[in-house]
């Protein structure tokens, strides 16, 4: 009888084991570690391509990598359609930026910098709503611990720090955020500043 008891123990554990190890946040290198969010070569896979081989859930995070002078710009189906850049639901700038993923349904990305999203810097992904253990290609890096202070550290970043921009809506101002923690909503986004390592600073945009 002991031992049917510390069997079922033993597999309690590794059950909850396993279902708190499938349903941590990941973080998704956008482009792959090497190549992050920049034009795309002749001949080079595209993002969506990219997009394809992963599985994207509420929670997970997207880590954009790209040059000082590009930037990434959520955008509506529609400018997604049209590479327009004139009204970004949000604008990443500053070289690095993290996007969290809070609800399901599609998501379209483009690139800000001229002529890029026509040659192939862009993309679109479905985010999931429930975490799925089958398939979906090679798995992503799991979110690091949050720093102290809670999951959105309110201490300034420094050096190469990201920042998100969002367009003005009558006179409530361009929406620039950068260093200390701070909410602006707006159609369902907002943004929050976040130091990420040691001098290091970058934008953690929230889809709520």
């Amino acid at each position: 009888m002991a031992g049917v008891l510390l069997s079922a123990a033993v597999a309690c554990v590794l059950l909850a084991g396993a279902v708190s190890a499938s349903s941590s946040p990941r973080v998704f290198t956008v482009g792959g570690v090497e190549r992050g969010w920049r034009q795309p070569a002749p001949g080079e896979e595209t993002y969506n391509h990219w997009a394809t081989k992963n599985r994207f859930h509420v929670g997970d995070f997207l880590h954009f990598r790209y040059d000082g002078n590009d930037s990434v710009l959520v955008v509506t189906r529609d400018d997604y359609k049209r590479c327009g850049t004139d009204r970004p639901v949000l604008r990443l700038e500053g070289g690095e930026a993290r996007f969290r993923l809070e609800r399901s349904g599609f998501l379209y990305f483009i690139s800000g910098a001229p002529g890029h999203c026509d040659a192939g810097q862009r993309f679109t992904l479905r985010v999931m709503a429930e975490r799925d253990n089958g398939g979906g290609g090679a798995p992503p890096t799991e979110a690091p611990a949050m720093p102290p202070g809670g999951p959105f550290n309110s201490t300034p970043g420094s050096g190469s720090g990201g920042s998100a921009r969002m367009p003005p809506r009558g006179n409530a101002g361009d929406g620039k955020t950068s260093g200390a923690a701070r909410a602006a909503p707006l159609g369902g986004y907002h943004a929050v500043g976040a130091a990420l390592g040691v001098g290091v600073g970058a934008a953690v945009l929230v889809f709520a």
